[in-house]
């Protein structure tokens, strides 16, 4: 977890640009401590508890590959924010209706099945895309992540962190009058191909951290 870039989950509210100016203020952790983990692998699995009735310590630590001591710090600050709630039994809790919002979860309306077709799907355009050599990127990595590695039938849209990476003396092409990150987006939006069961974004470091699923 040394890679991380340490967040103190006690001071965090459920405005995620709040989070965000935050971030350049806090100050380091101690190793091994928590405060390691970030705010947004926490919520990741807020995320996939949703439409689970109570969840474990232990389960949280085996989805972000912590220890549960770390997951045992990791969860009073929850509480203390409104997260997470105590089901009066021990080291099992439950996320509340605040927790499901700020984690961006939503009801699990799709088969396992279909989400893992959509990503062996995205893992072949992602393929065809670096072998194209009109390209101007290519994804060295992409990892998916989510309720999709859990064995129930019903299951959200999988999260897919994609790594982009500018060809060497690819700056003077036609995207370079825009924006890095317009055109990244767009690349993004292209290689979802209008698919509900995928959800893409910029890979972060914290994604291939915790559990996840490589597509290629």
């Amino acid at each position: 977890m040394s890679n991380m870039r340490p967040t103190p989950l006690a001071v965090l509210g459920h405005n995620p640009a709040v989070m965000s100016r935050r971030k350049s203020r806090v100050p380091t952790a101690k190793q091994g401590s928590s405060l390691r983990v970030p705010i947004a692998a926490v919520f990741s699995f807020l995320k996939e508890t949703r439409g689970m009735v109570t969840w474990t310590t232990e389960d949280l630590a085996a989805v972000l590959l912590i220890t549960e001591r770390v997951a045992g710090e990791i969860i009073p600050l929850l509480t203390m924010q409104g997260y997470v709630r105590a089901t009066g039994k021990d080291s099992e809790w439950l996320t509340t209706m605040a927790g499901e919002n700020v984690s961006g979860s939503a009801t699990p309306r799709f088969s396992r099945e279909a989400v893992q077709r959509a990503l062996d799907s995205l893992s072949d355009r992602i393929r065809e895309l670096n072998r194209e050599r009109s390209s101007d990127f290519v994804i060295p990595s992409a990892v998916a992540f989510g309720d999709v590695l859990s064995n129930r039938p019903r299951v959200q849209a999988a999260d897919v962190g994609i790594q982009l990476k500018r060809k060497t003396g690819k700056r003077d092409s036609k995207f370079a009058a825009a924006s890095e990150r317009a055109v990244e987006r767009a690349l993004l939006k292209s290689l979802r191909n209008r698919s509900q069961l995928l959800h893409l974004c910029p890979y972060q470091d914290w994604m291939g951290a915790r559990t996840h699923r490589r597509l290629f």
